[in-house]
């Protein structure tokens, strides 16, 4: 089975790689740049997580002749509710275009340290996320994760750039800091994700 990752975004891509392998260990994966297509920035219009997902594999159809797969992230904190823009909560008026790779994650990291600051150094929290599959025919199929976590302002290790947030939490599912994993603790942690992935890919099967 292949799959086509509607995104440009390094970190997500080197996710799904992993993750959709617990999924199916054959299925094979190809982001824009290996099909040699320009990646497409997407307006995330959409009023929910679902519809801004559906516009960013919408974006590709007709590009390829395959399953494409997209997902949008929101961040939940006790106490403040539910963001479903981080990264634009977190830049505020900056352009994101304006940053280097490094003074982005460097901006992120320090906005999520100071909400955590907020509560006292640590609060609890979750990564919600929608998942949609868009098939060639337009046919969609989409799915829910949400990984319970504790957000701290402490670094636990040294953050991913493209993920630099992953180093502020624990997962509850391990009572560990998500960037200091064990891979098998890794796929524990992200179960609901694989779950999501399971769900939408399922249909896909059916479907092919």
């Amino acid at each position: 089975m292949k799959i086509f990752l509607a995104t440009n975004n390094g970190g997500k891509i080197e996710r799904y790689k992993k993750l959709l392998k617990q999924v199916d260990k054959d299925i094979e994966v190809y982001a824009p740049f290996d099909l040699n297509i320009e990646t497409i920035d997407v307006i995330e219009s959409g009023k929910t997580l679902a519809e801004n997902a559906k516009l960013k594999a919408n974006a590709y159809l007709g590009r390829v002749d395959m399953p494409i797969l997209s997902n949008d992230t929101g961040f939940y904190v006790e106490g403040d509710g539910f963001v479903d823009a981080p990264k634009r909560k977190a830049l505020g008026e900056t352009d994101e275009t304006a940053l280097s790779k490094e003074d982005l994650s460097k901006r992120l990291l320090n906005f999520w340290k100071g909400v955590a600051t907020k509560h006292g150094g640590k609060v609890d929290a979750a990564w919600v996320e929608a998942f949609v599959v868009v098939y060639p025919s337009g046919k969609i199929e989409e799915a829910e994760s949400r990984r319970e976590i504790v957000l701290t302002n402490q670094e636990f290790g040294t953050p991913h750039i493209q993920m630099p947030v992953r180093a502020l939490y624990y997962s509850k599912t391990t009572n560990k800091p998500s960037i200091q994993h064990t891979r098998e603790e890794e796929i524990l942690e992200m179960k609901p994700v694989i779950d999501a992935l399971a769900k939408v890919l399922g249909a896909a099967k059916n479907l092919d």
